[in-house]
């Protein structure tokens, strides 16, 4: 019985595997390095202009909100499967590591999904893969939170 269980388990791990290789990368889906540069730049209009967004945006309060653009622009770049133009420039993304200093909760965690939803919206991204991203998105504004409210 142990073993039908492996070999079943060992052609799972291969279909999916297989599927995940045939798959066209989330970079490609959405249309490249050409659109996450319009999707970032509206996500931090957005931002820095909708009362909403106001806790997200005061994170950013001191720094230079085009070096922050240009940083997620790089790291979407390699982390939808294009290049690793965040990795080439200012090494691994260490996502919670470098968000530590900035006071993150649910609160900011919402406001930033509430922007890239709207930003997202504005964009030629289909929205089956739209909402795929937001619930990618989703977890990653869980790994950074580093505050309770």
């Amino acid at each position: 019985m142990n073993i039908l269980r492996k070999i079943s388990q060992k052609l799972l791990h291969f279909k999916t595997d297989l599927k995940r290789r045939l798959e066209k990368p989330m970079y490609d889906k959405i249309g490249g390095f050409e659109v996450i540069d319009k999707l970032v730049d509206d996500f931090y209009q957005i931002m820095s202009t909708d009362p909403v967004a106001e806790d997200c945006f005061a994170t950013h309060s001191g720094k230079d909100i085009r070096e922050s653009a240009e940083k997620l622009k790089f790291f979407l770049s390699g982390w939808t499967g294009g290049p690793q133009l965040y990795l080439e420039k200012y090494g691994h993304p260490r996502l919670r590591a470098r968000h530590f200093p900035f006071k993150i909760g649910a609160k900011e965690g919402d406001q930033w999904l509430y922007c890239m939803r709207k930003a997202l919206l504005q964009s030629p991204i289909k929205p089956e893969v739209q909402e795929e991203l937001l619930n990618a998105f989703a977890g990653m504004t869980k790994l950074v939170q580093n505050r309770e409210s």
